[in-house]
């Protein structure tokens, strides 16, 4: 399922949009040096992050997506770096565990 799909069937807040990518799987974490040597490329990365770190890691490991969960929203120079690098950043209410079973279930991966 790509991206914008998602966003649709799950009601995601839409911080930011990139390439309208095929959702592959999903990694949740927060400990970047986990993140990058564990995530596979086309993931939904679930985070409570939102520092401008969070867009360079997910421009190295080539996510599909970064799902900001818990109500949180990037700050001002997260989002205007993804922006610029065109990563589709997302938000949910949804705590990180049941974020991920609803992109498991719509994404059926």
């Amino acid at each position: 399922m790509n991206v914008s799909q998602f966003v649709k069937e799950a009601g995601c807040t839409v911080f930011s949009e990139g390439e309208d990518r095929a959702i592959e799987s999903g990694y949740c974490g927060d400990f970047l040096s986990n993140i990058i040597s564990r995530a596979t490329d086309a993931c939904a990365w679930l985070t409570v992050m939102n520092n401008v770190n969070v867009a360079a890691v997910a421009t190295l490991i080539d996510c599909a997506c970064v799902l900001l969960c818990e109500g949180v929203a990037p700050d001002e120079a997260f989002a205007a770096r993804a922006a610029s690098l065109g990563i589709w950043v997302l938000g949910t209410k949804e705590n990180v565990f049941e974020a991920c079973k609803t992109v498991a279930r719509i994404c059926n991966v």
